[in-house]
């Protein structure tokens, strides 16, 4: 009796336009250069992955002053942290956990707080450095609409972010705190549901540079 094999080869073609979907090493997310969409291979489904677009200079400036920038992805979470000290559902309650002595602006106080996890390829130290500048400072970023030439490789899927935003969230927390035992053991991080952001970074000096957000990754 011959062997069975119950291999198949699903071609990444996007579903939409029926252009090549781009893939390379470690990428869970192929973005379609041809009509912008992200898919992300579930089973057997190439399932259509929302992804949204912060306004910058190389989508939104006119087209005259346009610039080259790097789009990198980061996977945003509302979520909740819990300690002994309480619970912190609001951005408020949260900048209050953190120590720090920035004011929310009031349209967004009682919103619940974002933690940012980045999507793309980068040693441990500065993913987590970039995650929690983001998440401290909560910045509210406009919504582009155009669409990148291209996107950093996403390697991370929404799971493999959420075993992350703990970290995340626990390095934005007032140092004092985090050397407080009975603190951390009761420190917990519920999130809610993901969606993926792309950030347009300056190449500056062989490093990328947020300018509005003074971050260097």
């Amino acid at each position: 009796m011959a062997d069975r094999h119950d291999l198949r080869v699903i071609p990444l073609r996007c579903p939409d336009c029926g252009g090549g979907l781009s893939a390379a090493g470690e990428d869970v997310i192929f973005p379609c250069r041809r009509c912008g969409t992200f898919r992300e291979l579930e089973g057997e489904t190439l399932a259509l992955r929302r992804v949204l677009h912060a306004a910058g200079p190389d989508l939104d400036a006119p087209s005259g002053a346009r610039r080259t920038m790097t789009r990198l992805p980061f996977w945003v979470f509302p979520f909740r942290a819990a300690s002994s000290g309480g619970e912190a559902a609001t951005l408020r309650d949260y900048l209050s956990l953190t120590g720090t002595i920035m004011t929310p602006d009031p349209a967004r106080a009682e919103k619940p707080p974002l933690v940012f996890v980045p999507a793309f390829a980068a040693k441990p130290a500065p993913i987590l450095r970039a995650g929690r500048l983001l998440t401290l400072r909560a910045p509210a970023f406009g919504r582009s609409a155009g669409s990148p030439a291209a996107v950093a490789p996403i390697v991370f899927r929404e799971a493999d972010a959420l075993s992350l935003a703990e970290p995340v969230v626990l390095a934005t927390v007032a140092g004092e705190r985090r050397v407080n035992q009975r603190f951390l053991e009761t420190f917990s991080v519920r999130c809610g549901t993901g969606r993926l952001l792309t950030i347009p970074f300056d190449l500056r000096e062989g490093r990328l540079f947020q300018p509005d957000l003074d971050l260097e990754i």
